[in-house]
């Protein structure tokens, strides 16, 4: 049993902002996945059976789960802890394995939601310079395949921190467990597996889709336009993704900062998860414009367009 300290008025602020962020992309996410849901009830067969065989929709609906999850367990992991401590005077909190498991359970979620955009980006590899291997765009092969082997990377790649490092635990002056910033694996290990890892994959796919598009024969010739389309995807995601690391400068700023004093900020939890939750809210926003056939599907006016685009397809 750990008793925690009260709160201050800025410990206050940083919860607030970073539960407000966290429920509007909570909320943001289940807005879209009921538009996706009432649209998909409103087509006929035909339309449905089409639908279910759109990879970059399930890719994205699978992007968009992972966020309402990771909304989910933010909120009861570590938004209502810090609403209990704040505001209802509550602050003897448990260091027990229970709550260890689940600050594990988010951070893996965390990284299992950068590794859902690159697996979209890997898609849009693939039919870049793969285009003629018509077996790697069926439709199981992502929902039986890539999308669990994106969450078994998210799961075991977080488990050394859980289990190997023992870097997460209640933290002194928080009312929640998850891996603290004292620990060099959390410093070191976790930015690696979570976030470069990821973004090396994606930058790699976007080299050789530049390079293919550059290329002008005759086996790509008929793909060009796609080939395009997949480049300015893959951009937009990158562009994303950069944005969210520009988001989380405040923290990187506070680290380099403290650590060579040898102490920590005591704001620096609440400080990280303000930036998680608002790059949540971007990740969120973001989603349709990095995927023009979810764009066509949110569009109020959309249904014929939809049709007409799927007689294309």
């Amino acid at each position: 049993m750990t008793v925690l300290a009260p709160s201050t008025l800025l410990e206050k602020i940083w919860d607030l902002i970073s539960t407000i962020s966290n429920l509007l992309t909570l909320s943001i996410s289940l807005s879209i996945l009921c538009i996706i849901i009432y649209r998909f009830i409103k087509f006929n067969s035909f339309q449905r059976r089409k639908l279910l065989k759109e990879i970059s929709i399930l890719l994205s609906i699978n992007t968009l789960c992972i966020l309402i999850i990771r909304s989910i367990l933010q909120f009861f992991d570590v938004d209502l802890n810090t609403i209990k401590r704040n505001y209802l005077s509550i602050r003897e909190f448990n260091d027990s394995f229970i709550c260890r498991f689940r600050g594990y359970l988010l951070l893996s979620i965390h990284n299992t939601l950068y590794w859902s955009y690159t697996i979209q980006a890997i898609f849009r590899f693939i039919r870049v310079i793969f285009p003629k291997y018509i077996w790697l765009y069926q439709t199981n092969i992502y929902l039986y395949i890539f999308i669990p082997i994106e969450f078994i990377l998210g799961f075991i790649s977080t488990f050394p921190i859980f289990i190997g490092f023992n870097a997460i635990y209640l933290l002194p002056n928080e009312p929640y467990c998850t891996a603290s910033y004292n620990e060099l694996a959390s410093l070191i290990y976790m930015p690696i597996v979570a976030f470069i890892l990821p973004l090396s994959t994606i930058s790699i796919c976007y080299m050789c889709i530049v390079w293919k598009t550059r290329q002008i024969t005759t086996t790509i010739q008929p793909y060009q336009q796609r080939n395009r389309r997949d480049f300015i995807l893959i951009r937009r995601i990158i562009i994303i993704i950069t944005v969210l690391s520009m988001v989380s400068i405040p923290i990187l700023i506070d680290l380099f900062i403290y650590l060579p004093k040898g102490h920590r900020d005591p704001y620096m939890n609440s400080i990280g998860w303000v930036s998680s939750s608002i790059n949540a809210v971007i990740l969120v926003i973001s989603l349709p414009f990095i995927n023009p056939r979810m764009y066509e599907l949110l569009k109020k006016k959309n249904r014929i367009n939809i049709q007409i685009q799927f007689n294309r397809k």
